[in-house]
Parts: structure tokens; C-alpha cells; sequence
């Protein structure tokens, strides 16, 4: 009977041993396991792909700017105020050319611009250019057969009307200083806000006459 019960405590032990063992090896395995659901093995590329995109995603911005042009399509931009619009002149050398023959003075008188002396053949050197760009300049050509023309105020008598408005005292100097057929130009300084579109050269008390006017209409 002692031999009997001393066995049954041996292999009692022996199964509360074995039973401790296997509780011990589930325990561990547990935590392996809840560990493992925390921490990512290192060879592993999902977090770092995770991270890639959503810096990727936070370095783009929210909305793009819209230009001032995009913000108002309807609005039109005004042209600036230094761009002074071109009005195009004739190329026929006629269009600049006028005559009066009242009294006893026949006036000839040329608008000279470069379109008028492509169309006569004759070539600009640059200082003439130069000066057809800031000035509104008329070669005036005359013939009497009585009385002497010379001692006549050009730069007091001639005027000029750009577009309607007074454009100022001209200076006259003589190209050919005879008597009874002097030949001269007359300079007035061009407009700068505006071209010319209507021009209106006068000549006041010339050999009797009250006043000439030569006009031009672009």
C-alpha cells in the first residue's frame, strides 16, 4: 500500500510538471504573437510605402493659385497709355502734293514723309528720318512775276492745324533764296499723344490773299 501511494505522487508531480511546461510555452507564444501585430520585421517594406505616399500626398498642394487673367476671364486688358496707334499713309506720291495759283503767287506744297520719297525714288539718310519721326515737315515752292518774296515772313504767316488743335510756331528755312521763285521747309514738332490724321497748313496775307489753306485727311 506505501509502494502504491508513493507512485501515484510521483506521476501526480510529474503531470502538474508537464502541464506547467505547456501553460509556460502558450504563454510566450501569446505574446510573440500580440508582439508581432505591433512591430513590423524590419525586412518588411509596407510602412516605409506608407510613408513615401503620404509625404508624397502632403507636399502637393491643396488647390493651385489661379492667375489674376484666370480669376477674370471676362476682363480685358486695356491697352497702355505710351502705345500711340499707327495710322497707315498712302504710298502714291500725289496724295502729298497740293497747288494754289490765287493772286499773283502760285504755291506748291509737299507734305514730306518717308512714303513720299520711297514713291519719288529718293532715299532718307538717318539724319533725315530722324527728322521726319519727331517733326511734320512741308517743302513749300513758289513763283511770282512781280514783287520779291524773300523779304516775306514765312515762320509769322504759315500755320498748322493737327487734328483740329494749333500745333505751334514752325521754323521756316530757305532751300532756294530767289526772288520771285524762293523755295523753303517749314518744320512744326509732331504730336506725341496722338498720329495725325487730319492736317491743316495755312498761309496768312500772302500777295494779297486773306489766307491759303492745304489740307490732308488720313
Amino acid at each position: 500500500m506505501p509502494k502504491n501511494k508513493g507512485r501515484f505522487l510521483i506521476i501526480l508531480s510529474s503531470l502538474f510538471i508537464l502541464m506547467a511546461v505547456i501553460l509556460t510555452g502558450c504563454g510566450d507564444s501569446r505574446f510573440q504573437k500580440d508582439r508581432g501585430a505591433v512591430v513590423l520585421p524590419e525586412n518588411s517594406g509596407g510602412a516605409r510605402a506608407g510613408e513615401e505616399v503620404n509625404t508624397r500626398k502632403s507636399s502637393l498642394p491643396a488647390t493651385a493659385p489661379q492667375s489674376k487673367q484666370e480669376s477674370n476671364p471676362g476682363q480685358k486688358q486695356k491697352p497702355s497709355d505710351s502705345q500711340v496707334p499707327v495710322v497707315r499713309r498712302p504710298a502714291e506720291a500725289g496724295f502729298y502734293e497740293r497747288q494754289d495759283s490765287q493772286g499773283e503767287v502760285a504755291v506748291d506744297v509737299i507734305w514730306l514723309t518717308p512714303e513720299y520719297l520711297q514713291a519719288r525714288g529718293l532715299k532718307m539718310t538717318p539724319e533725315q528720318e530722324q527728322d521726319l519721326s519727331a517733326n511734320l515737315v512741308f517743302n513749300l515752292a513758289l513763283t511770282t512775276h512781280s514783287g520779291d518774296l524773300r523779304d516775306f515772313d514765312f515762320a509769322e504767316a504759315i500755320r498748322l492745324k493737327v487734328n483740329g488743335r494749333d500745333a505751334g510756331p514752325g521754323s521756316w528755312e530757305f532751300v532756294n533764296r530767289d526772288g520771285h521763285h524762293p523755295e523753303g521747309m517749314i518744320r512744326f514738332m509732331a504730336p506725341g499723344n496722338e498720329p495725325p490724321r487730319e492736317l491743316t497748313l495755312s498761309i496768312n496775307n500772302l500777295s494779297g490773299v486773306p489766307v491759303r489753306e492745304f489740307k490732308w485727311q488720313l
